[in-house]
């Protein structure tokens, strides 16, 4: 057969008339000897016997092309059953990674802290797939895979492999991403952790500085409030505010060093710290309890001397005996410890002893003085300070107001002139003998809650500022506090409590109006006013009575009671003409 004679064969025919495939072709080529002609078109080679008569040197050349071209068919054939199977393959990826994405999506939903680079990657990768899958089976479906040439079904196997390489990442990330996860997790619980730990000791030692910053303000407004007080005599013990300050430094002392040793819990310091304030504050309130008990101590003690002498015992000596430790030893012990929860209890059973016995002993001692003159006579000076009252409760009162004059330099005696006036009113408007008792009591005691007023504002020159005012508008509720503790006060308490109330319900501390003030409090209210305006003080000069009392009517029916205004004045018929004392 002649090269010519191929014309009529179909490519890749041989002698029988039957079709070759390439990997025969290839095997046909390799059993010949390579006598084709260098020139002849590959698909017009006809592999057979009669070629054999060809050039040998033109064999490799041959076996070349014809093997390149068998490649190309291979190649073309398996590139399209390469693209028609990977739809399937990555869909089938695809469900063996949606179960990857169920673990990691539990594992994202059950911590705290998400990170969020490992989030961003992975639904980056996941994305990119999604969107490309319906795309390449787009562009598979286009047109026939037949159609396409070598190089475009590599290109689009090339893509196909691609997705299939997106998918192994976004395995593989699947796979780390839950370690990931709790690691970064780990990792910012443990930096919170430390974090909120760095807050708390800031913050616990914020509040010890706070607490240390209170009481040493409570240490300067004891030593500014008690640095005239005198030391009091307790037998043979001198109690004084140095005594107190040593037990409260010690007390400082031993609650900074279990902060710095770190042996106590900060509520535990701060609640000590708390505590040592709230004493040192209740120091001078404190004090003054103790004094005023030592006080009324003695003067029961020695009345009931003196009724001993007379042969009359109203109280038993082992009560005596047991009040007596309590006042010499228990209280001077305490005090000097700084135990002043006990001091309190102490001083409370004290009181409640003088309450049980101090009206009966000193009714005892006014029956013998009026049944034998001078029966006082040969008791101390300090017994018989105040002894000629209307009762023994007025007795009383006037210890009390003592205690009030030695603070107010300004207003000694204020509270003797309030209670005359107060009783000459009560007597216009007829009030009985044990209620005018009650009246002067109640005006003899109206201002006793400046006890608990700093001193430095009772004395005070200059204008008060509105703090300072609010401090003072409390002397009433602190006077009635301190009278109530006396059962024989009982009756008395609203009178004081209420003494600065306005007629129209401007005053205070309850802005009660008309009929709704005790109408004690109404008579004291305008016998203290009538007292203040005509008293010398070093801002303003005292005003006549008559100046006075016209400022008084001008106020009746606004500040004042209108009926006390008139029964106070008609009180007064000679007073408006008497001289100030400036005058006399």
């Amino acid at each position: 057969m002649t090269a010519t004679g191929l014309s009529h064969k179909s490519e890749g025919m041989n002698s029988g008339g039957k079709f070759l495939r390439p990997k025969e072709i290839v095997k046909k080529v390799d059993s010949t000897e390579g006598l084709l002609p260098a020139d002849l078109p590959i698909n017009q080679v006809e592999i057979g016997p009669s070629d054999n008569h060809h050039d040998a040197d033109s064999t490799p050349w041959v076996k070349k092309k014809v093997h390149l071209a068998v490649q190309s068919i291979d190649d073309w054939t398996d590139l399209q059953k390469s693209i028609r199977s990977s739809p399937d393959r990555v869909k089938n990826r695809m469900r063996e990674i949606e179960r990857q994405f169920s673990v990691y999506r539990l594992t994202y939903a059950s911590i705290l802290y998400k990170a969020s680079r490992v989030e961003e990657d992975i639904w980056g990768v996941f994305s990119n797939i999604i969107d490309n899958i319906p795309r390449l089976e787009q562009r598979t479906k286009k047109r026939p895979l037949f159609l396409y040439t070598n190089t475009g079904l590599r290109d689009l196997n090339q893509a196909w492999e691609n997705l299939s390489s997106l998918q192994d990442a976004l395995s593989r990330l699947l796979d780390r991403g839950p370690r990931k996860l709790e690691f970064y997790n780990r990792m910012l619980i443990y930096r919170e952790d430390k974090r909120q730990v760095a807050v708390q000791r800031r913050q616990n030692e914020t509040r010890i500085n706070a607490a240390y910053e209170s009481v040493k303000k409570a240490l300067n407004f004891v030593e500014r409030q008690t640095k005239d007080d005198q030391p009091i005599f307790f037998g043979n013990e001198i109690l004084t505010l140095d005594d107190a300050k040593i037990v409260w430094n010690g007390s400082i002392e031993s609650i900074l060093k279990l902060r710095e040793n770190r042996t106590a819990t900060t509520e535990s310091i701060v609640g000590r710290l708390r505590g040592l304030e709230e004493s040192i504050r209740d120091y001078p309130s404190l004090s003054k309890q103790v004094q005023r008990v030592g006080e009324r101590y003695q003067r029961m003690i020695s009345y009931h001397d003196l009724l001993l002498s007379t042969g009359k015992r109203i109280i038993p000596q082992p009560e005596i005996a047991r009040a007596s430790v309590m006042m010499f030893e228990q209280v001077p012990e305490f005090w000097t410890t700084g135990n002043y929860a006990e001091l309190k209890v102490t001083l409370e059973r004290v009181e409640n002893f003088l309450n049980f016995y101090e009206n009966t002993v000193e009714l005892e001692v006014a029956v013998g003085e009026r049944r034998r003159t001078g029966f006082t006579q040969g008791m101390a000076a300090p017994t018989l300070a105040g002894a000629a009252g209307l009762s023994p409760l007025v007795n009383l009162a006037r210890v009390l107001v003592a205690a009030i004059d030695q603070r107010d330099r300004f207003m000694v005696g204020h509270s003797e002139k309030v209670a005359d006036l107060a009783l000459t009113t009560g007597r216009k408007l007829n009030w009985s003998t044990t209620d005018l008792e009650f009246l002067e009591l109640a005006a003899l005691l109206h201002d006793i809650g400046k006890i608990s007023i700093p001193e430095s504002l009772l004395t005070k020159v200059k204008p008060l500022s509105e703090d300072e005012w609010k401090t003072i508008h409390l002397h009433p509720y602190y006077g009635a506090q301190i009278i109530r503790q006396i059962n024989q006060f009982a009756r008395i308490v609203p009178w004081v409590y209420h003494h600065q109330e306005h007629w129209d319900g401007t005053g205070y501390p309850d802005q009660l109006s008309k009929q709704e003030i005790p109408q004690a409090a109404s008579i004291i209210s305008i016998a203290e006013a009538y007292a203040a305006m005509t008293t010398e003080l070093p801002y303003r000069n005292a005003l006549t009575p008559t100046e006075a009392l016209d400022s008084i009517k001008a106020e009746a029916g606004s500040q004042f009671d209108p009926e006390i205004v008139e029964a106070f004045s008609d009180g007064l018929p000679d007073e408006t003409e008497k001289p100030s004392p400036t005058e006399e």
